[in-house]
Protein backbone atom coordinates (compact mmCIF):
# COMPACT_ATOMS: atom_id res chain seq x y z
CA UNK A 1 0.00 0.00 0.00
CA UNK A 2 1.01 3.69 -0.70
CA UNK A 3 0.15 6.87 0.83
CA UNK A 4 -2.47 7.58 -1.89
CA UNK A 5 -4.19 4.35 -1.60
CA UNK A 6 -4.38 4.11 1.99
CA UNK A 7 -7.65 5.52 3.79
CA UNK A 8 -6.44 8.28 6.16
CA UNK A 9 -8.78 6.70 9.10
CA UNK A 10 -6.48 3.60 8.58
CA UNK A 11 -3.70 5.53 8.98
CA UNK A 12 -4.71 7.49 11.75
CA UNK A 13 -6.10 4.16 13.56
CA UNK A 14 -2.28 2.85 12.77
CA UNK A 15 -0.52 5.85 14.54
CA UNK A 16 -2.88 5.68 17.55
CA UNK A 17 -2.00 1.86 18.15
CA UNK A 18 1.90 2.92 18.37
CA UNK A 19 1.04 5.34 20.73
CA UNK A 20 -1.08 3.36 22.95
CA UNK A 21 1.91 0.43 23.04
CA UNK A 22 4.57 3.23 23.61
CA UNK A 23 2.68 4.43 26.56
CA UNK A 24 5.23 5.67 29.24
CA UNK A 25 3.24 3.30 32.18
CA UNK A 26 3.48 0.23 29.36
CA UNK A 27 7.57 0.63 28.71
CA UNK A 28 8.87 1.82 32.43
CA UNK A 29 10.11 -1.08 34.68
CA UNK A 30 7.62 -2.05 37.19
CA UNK A 31 8.23 -0.10 40.76
CA UNK A 32 5.81 0.15 43.58
CA UNK A 33 4.70 3.89 42.45
CA UNK A 34 3.99 2.71 38.91
CA UNK A 35 2.20 -0.46 40.02
CA UNK A 36 0.45 1.59 41.74
CA UNK A 37 -0.80 3.73 38.72
CA UNK A 38 -0.94 0.74 36.49
CA UNK A 39 -3.43 -0.54 38.70
CA UNK A 40 -5.95 1.88 37.68
CA UNK A 41 -5.40 1.68 33.92
CA UNK A 42 -5.29 5.03 33.54
CA UNK A 43 -2.67 6.67 30.92
CA UNK A 44 -0.45 9.60 31.75
CA UNK A 45 -1.86 12.86 30.89
CA UNK A 46 1.05 13.27 28.67
CA UNK A 47 -0.02 10.01 26.83
CA UNK A 48 -3.74 11.33 26.79
CA UNK A 49 -2.37 15.16 24.91
CA UNK A 50 -0.51 13.35 22.41
CA UNK A 51 -3.60 11.09 21.58
CA UNK A 52 -5.62 14.16 22.00
CA UNK A 53 -3.16 16.08 19.38
CA UNK A 54 -3.14 13.20 17.13
CA UNK A 55 -6.79 13.46 17.06
CA UNK A 56 -7.04 17.21 16.80
CA UNK A 57 -4.88 17.22 13.40
CA UNK A 58 -6.98 14.14 12.07
CA UNK A 59 -9.77 16.88 12.56
CA UNK A 60 -8.12 19.60 11.23
CA UNK A 61 -7.11 18.02 8.19
CA UNK A 62 -10.63 17.81 7.10
CA UNK A 63 -10.91 21.69 6.08
CA UNK A 64 -7.30 21.70 4.24
CA UNK A 65 -7.19 21.77 0.27
CA UNK A 66 -6.64 18.68 -1.42
CA UNK A 67 -3.27 19.40 -2.48
CA UNK A 68 -2.29 20.28 1.33
CA UNK A 69 -4.46 16.99 2.40
CA UNK A 70 -2.18 14.83 0.04
CA UNK A 71 0.78 16.28 1.54
CA UNK A 72 -0.45 16.02 5.20
CA UNK A 73 -1.77 12.31 4.25
CA UNK A 74 1.56 11.42 2.87
CA UNK A 75 3.76 12.57 5.94
CA UNK A 76 1.44 10.53 8.07
CA UNK A 77 1.78 7.40 6.03
CA UNK A 78 5.24 7.63 6.33
CA UNK A 79 5.38 8.40 10.24
CA UNK A 80 3.14 5.31 10.10
CA UNK A 81 5.57 3.27 8.45
CA UNK A 82 8.41 4.59 10.26
CA UNK A 83 7.63 3.60 13.42
CA UNK A 84 6.63 0.17 12.09
CA UNK A 85 9.74 -0.08 10.85
CA UNK A 86 11.54 0.85 14.12
CA UNK A 87 9.63 -1.54 16.25
CA UNK A 88 10.33 -4.27 13.74
CA UNK A 89 14.02 -3.30 14.07
CA UNK A 90 13.61 -3.16 18.06
CA UNK A 91 12.14 -6.71 17.88
CA UNK A 92 14.96 -8.32 16.04
CA UNK A 93 17.92 -6.37 17.36
CA UNK A 94 16.31 -8.11 20.37
CA UNK A 95 16.32 -11.47 19.05
CA UNK A 96 19.70 -11.21 17.74
CA UNK A 97 21.39 -9.07 20.98
CA UNK A 98 22.09 -12.58 22.54
CA UNK A 99 23.07 -14.71 19.66
CA UNK A 100 27.08 -14.84 20.20
CA UNK A 101 26.71 -15.55 23.87
CA UNK A 102 23.77 -18.36 23.02
CA UNK A 103 25.25 -19.98 19.90
CA UNK A 104 29.08 -21.47 19.09
CA UNK A 105 30.92 -19.68 16.52
CA UNK A 106 30.25 -22.58 14.05
CA UNK A 107 26.35 -21.81 14.55
CA UNK A 108 27.13 -18.21 13.85
CA UNK A 109 29.10 -19.03 10.89
CA UNK A 110 26.20 -21.07 9.75
CA UNK A 111 23.83 -18.37 10.13
CA UNK A 112 25.81 -16.07 8.39
CA UNK A 113 26.42 -17.75 5.23
CA UNK A 114 22.81 -18.68 5.07
CA UNK A 115 21.44 -15.09 5.32
CA UNK A 116 23.94 -14.88 2.19
CA UNK A 117 22.61 -17.51 0.82
CA UNK A 118 25.31 -20.11 0.65
CA UNK A 119 26.40 -22.85 2.54
CA UNK A 120 29.13 -24.07 4.92
CA UNK A 121 31.02 -26.97 3.95
CA UNK A 122 30.62 -30.02 6.00
CA UNK A 123 33.24 -30.03 8.72
CA UNK A 124 34.27 -33.21 10.60
CA UNK A 125 34.26 -32.93 14.48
Amino acid sequence: MTAATTPPIHVLRGILRHVKKTAPSATTAPTASTEASNATSQPTTEHQSLHQHIISQYKASASVSPERANVLRGIAYDYWMLKADLVERARLHEIDAGADTKLSPMELSKRAAARAGLQLPKMDD
